[in-house]
């Protein structure tokens, strides 16, 4: 499907679910202006539908190769995100049984358990927050980063005892165990793309996307109950 394909799908969802807008129907009324309209209201219908359908729909990126700083006595450290990040697909550092398919926000509730080493998260139930830092390097811009709690702490060894390194795998505390295994995340869409002339949708995402993004257009317009109506047919379809 072509990027034209994708918006002139978008218009015959808009036109089947009202005829007339301002007294002219959509097809015939003026392209350009609907077209510009479905092109720079996708990226809201993006997010819109990333918070809803399953994760496996849209592709991950890597993020393993950003900043990458550890505080190893606290068994802490973080990871510099992307700028363009939208919600985190899978984090998970090397030695954790699991790993994090949310990143919360970060809240004084959740930095009140994370700094009672009884209650914060461990390698068998990792805990990452979400976290704006401001360093020596970026005084002027603050950096979004990705903050984990659930390493072992290099000043209390004993606690865990060697044998749970060596079952991870790991013969060295300080030199192994902080390795990013895994870290994907999904792209900020910022604007409707095509590739090779094909637009960059996986297949099972343009339909209830087109909904989506119908449903926005129509919210622009206050056309609420329109809009309404599409997003139950999103619900049927996605």
């Amino acid at each position: 499907m072509t990027k034209q394909d994708f918006i002139q799908r978008v218009l015959t969802i808009l036109n089947e679910a009202d005829n007339v807008i301002d007294g002219a129907t959509l097809i015939g009324a003026d392209m350009v202006k609907i077209d510009l309209y479905v092109e720079n209201l996708y990226p809201a219908a993006w997010r819109r539908a990333v918070n809803v359908l399953p994760r496996h729909f849209f592709k991950s990126y890597s993020f393993a190769g950003q900043p990458h700083v550890q505080n190893k006595p606290q068994g802490t450290g973080y990871v510099v995100l992307p700028d363009d990040f939208l919600v985190l697909t899978s984090f998970k550092m090397r030695g954790w049984d699991s790993a994090c398919l949310v990143l919360q926000p970060e809240t004084p509730a959740i930095n009140s358990r994370q700094a009672n080493e009884y209650t914060r998260g461990t390698w068998k139930r990792p805990v990452c927050v979400r976290r704006v830092i401001v360093d020596s390097t970026s005084l002027t811009k603050p950096k979004d980063v990705l903050f984990y709690y659930s390493m072992w702490r290099t000043d209390s060894l004993t606690d865990h005892g060697s044998d749970s390194l060596t079952d991870h795998g790991s013969t060295s505390l300080t030199d192994h165990i902080y390795e990013i295994e895994t870290a994907l995340y999904i792209k900020n869409v910022k604007a409707l793309t095509e590739t090779g002339g094909t637009v960059d949708i996986d297949e099972r995402l343009i339909e209830p996307l087109a909904y989506l993004t119908a449903s926005t257009v129509l919210t622009s317009m206050e056309k609420y109950d329109l809009a309404k109506m599409l997003d139950q047919k999103f619900t049927e379809i996605a």
